[in-house]
Order: structure tokens, then sequence, then C-alpha cells
């Protein structure tokens, strides 16, 4: 029979409710008529486009076809070609918030409330008399829109001007008295997160001051973290202030992660420095949101609107802590050194390092009789083997548990074939006996391999 296998990252707390887990590996629906509805296609591998002389990357956003970048203390700006040029440097710190009008780029520190302007040939910190110390910066219509530190109240640039500002040209969000967390442009509308709840506002030409509050656009939830708010297509994600993982449906926001994602991060000490971002690649749509303090990046695909995990070897984490889409594919950069990656489908490494993958599936049971397990059958893709070195005889290994995914047998390894060999068939054999087993898959040579399905011979006792 088949077996629906890993189809998600779903590990409940009381594991044997659900051990699932992909890590490296993700969703992908299929046609009707393609052999397996749903298949597991192997996450994409990192190739490097430029090196920054430090690091990490704490931010870096695109305008006018030039790509800036903080890395360390530097700002630079990086061509289409990787060619970077430092334009001066910042404090040292955590992530920053960046948002441009078009010919000046702005970042902000949040840690040290300190704001820089950037050209293509220069930086300065903003030193204006009426500017406030602040928390994020997003760009609408020409304003930089500017959340000010520890209070209600946002502020503006002059138009098109990021240097000039004027004491009077603030508002607050009133809606609820708790304190902005972050600012984002969203499509045409400025959205105001809070800590319990969020305002939405927009543009409406007033002399005094530009902007007001939509009617009615008033959500009852806030954000946990400013740097998981990310959005694409106008439609913003973030981390609620009840940890739980949202979507915007208009005005509406809709919740997307699960009662296991949620048991998880109901568990971490840390959620506050919590990363989001967003790319497109392929047709999918990836809310990528990383929990550096906890070492765990959950990755949304809003096209199967299911969950899946990345990891880089010896991180805990993925490495990709900040990125988008930028020169007509997908960047990110490093969470550790100054090096920014094309995400890149077709790589089966990430700069040259191994990629570690691992699938959990499902339970197989006959509701508590026993199971005698006579055969296990992966159709994958085979014959991928490399020209030389590893991967020329790419290998997989199956290991189960009979106790929910607490405890696992030792590794069974099984060949994938070498280049050409596109008929290797990959099973295993005379696997025992249990009431409750748990199938779980992993791999580390750089072949690209999906799990297509799994076939199981099995016959039920009394």
């Amino acid at each position: 029979m088949r077996l629906p296998f890993a189809l998600q990252s779903y590990r409940h707390r009381d594991l044997p409710v659900s051990a699932q887990r992909l890590i490296n590996w993700m969703p992908e629906a299929q046609t009707p008529d393609a052999k397996a509805r749903v298949i597991t296609t192997p996450t994409p591998g990192l190739r490097q486009f430029t090196l920054l002389p430090q690091g990490p990357v704490r931010g870096m956003e695109e305008m006018r076809g030039v790509l800036y970048v903080v890395a360390g203390d530097g700002v630079y700006t990086v061509d289409a070609s990787g060619t970077l040029t430092l334009l001066g440097t910042i404090a040292e710190g955590g992530p920053v918030s960046m948002d441009g009008n078009g010919t000046q780029m702005v970042i902000v520190a949040p840690e040290t409330r300190r704001a820089w302007v950037a050209t293509t040939t220069t930086l300065a910190q903003i030193t204006d008399t009426d500017f406030l110390p602040c928390t994020s910066v997003a760009c609408i219509d020409g304003y930089h829109v500017f959340t000010r530190a520890d209070s209600t109240q946002f502020f503006i640039s002059a138009i098109n001007d990021a240097t000039s500002y004027d004491a009077l040209d603030f508002a607050s969000a009133e809606g609820s008295p708790d304190n902005l967390v972050v600012a984002r442009r969203i499509g045409r509308e400025l959205w105001l997160f809070g800590e319990t709840s969020t305002e939405i506002w927009s543009n409406v030409g007033a002399a005094d001051f530009p902007f007001l509050r939509v009617s009615g656009a008033f959500v009852e939830r806030g954000c946990a973290a400013r740097f998981s708010v990310a959005s694409r297509l106008s439609t913003p994600f973030w981390l609620g202030d009840d940890r739980v993982i949202y979507r915007a449906d208009g005005f509406t926001p809709v919740r997307i992660s699960t009662h296991a994602i949620e048991q998880a991060i109901g568990g971490y000490t840390t959620v506050s420095d919590a990363r989001g971002w967003v790319y497109e690649q392929e047709g999918h749509v990836f809310y990528v949101l990383s929990f550096p303090t906890e070492g765990e990046t959950w990755v949304y695909d809003l096209g199967t609107q299911l969950w899946h995990e990345r990891e880089s070897e010896g991180y805990g984490v993925w490495r990709c802590n900040v990125g988008g889409n930028f020169f007509g594919g997908a960047l990110a950069g490093d969470a550790v050194d100054g090096r920014i990656y094309v995400i890149d489908p077709t790589l089966s490494t990430e700069a040259g390092d191994q990629i570690i993958r691992v699938a959990t599936g499902t339970a197989s049971h006959a509701e508590a009789r026993p199971v005698w397990f006579t055969r296990f059958e992966l159709e994958t893709t085979t014959g991928n083997g490399l020209a030389v070195g590893q991967g020329s005889d790419p290998q997989i290994f199956l290991s189960w548990s009979d106790d929910g995914g607490r405890t696992w047998s030792n590794e069974s390894w099984r060949g994938l074939g070498a280049q050409g060999r596109y008929t290797t068939r990959c099973e295993w054999r005379r696997l025992g006996r249990a009431r409750d087993r748990v199938f779980r898959l992993q791999m580390a040579d750089p072949v690209r391999t999906s799990l297509i399905a799994v076939n199981i011979e099995a016959e039920a006792g009394e």
C-alpha cells in the first residue's frame, strides 16, 4: 500500500500523536495526473554571489537597481555583477531597518535609535534637530516614516528629503495604548505594528499632516518581534504578540502556524530576536522565520500552506538571516560572515558545505494491533550520482521508531544509483513487528533527490 509520508513539519508535543519533520526537504503540489499529488523535494542550495569584508549581514534593500547592504559596521552598495563599494560605517549591532525613496536609502539601527541616509556615493547620519530617537523606518509616497522609540508616536521626513524634519510632523497610533514596534509599507498603505495591536494608515494628502488612519482598519493583534514582519504581494507576515504566526487577508489576521509550531514557539525563552523575510522562486512564495537564540528556522510555503524546516550544518538555524528578490533572482545574507548568496534550486550544497536532509513520516499502525512489516519501498529520483567525489555513489538511510519518535533504530543504508542508473530500486525488507511505527529517511550526499512516494507491505495480526 502507498503510505502518506512526510508532507510537513508537525512534531507535536505528545510525540505519539505526530513526529513528522521535514528538514531541508519541502512539500510541492503536483497536477492530478502526476505520479503523486504532493511530493517532497529538496530545498535549494546556496551559491556565493559576493563576499563583503565583514559580517554578519544585518540588512539589505534594493533601490533603482542598486543593492544597499549593511554588514558588520560597514554600509555598501552592490551591483548586479556583485561588485561592492564601501560608503562608510555605522554603529555595530544587530539587524537594521531599511527603506528608500528612490534616491535616498535610510538605515535605522534600533539599538542606538539613530538613522543614516545613504546615496550611491555618500553616507551621513541624520542630524536634524527635530529628528527623534527611532526604531524602524518605512518609505511611502516619498515620505520616510519612523516609529518613535518607546511611544505610540510616528513621525515623517519632508517629502523626498530624508535629511529634513519638522517637529510638528508626527501622529499617534491611539487605537490602543501600546507602544509601536515597527512600521512597514504594505502596498499603498502604512501598517503600524504595536505591542498588542496594529493600525493601518494611508496618505490622504492633507496639508497639515498627510497620513490618516483608514476607517475600520484596526487589528487587535500586535507583534512580538520587530524583524519578524515581512511582506510580498501586498501580504504581510508576522509573529503575533500571542506567539502565533499570521498573515493578513485584507485587514484580517489569518493564523498560518500550526498547533505543533505554536507549542514549539511557546517553549522558546526568547522570541524578540526572530527574523522574518520573504522570497519568491519557481512559483513558490516562502516566508522564512528564524529564531537565532533557539536555533530554529521555520519556512511557510504560501502555495501549499505547509511548513518545513531549514538548517545549515553546524548552525542549528538556516545560515540565511535576511534576503529577498533582487536583480531578478533570490539573494540572502549570511548570519555570521559577509557572504551574500544566490538561492539556487539546482544546487545541493550551501557554498560547498553539505546539506543534511531529514524526513520523518507519519505513524504506521493498525489501531493498536501488531503489524509485521515485510517491505518498505521508496519511490525516488535515482541515477543522479555525481561523476566523482562525494555523491558518486549516493546513499540514503532508513531508521524507525516503535515508541512514537522518542528513540530510533540503527540506520540501514541503500544506494540511490550511480550516474545514469535510473532504474535503481530503493527498498528494505524484513523490518520486524511493531504496534506503532514511525519511519525516518536521511541523506547528506550532494545530489538532488525528491521523495515521490513510499510503498509498504505489512500485515496486521490479532
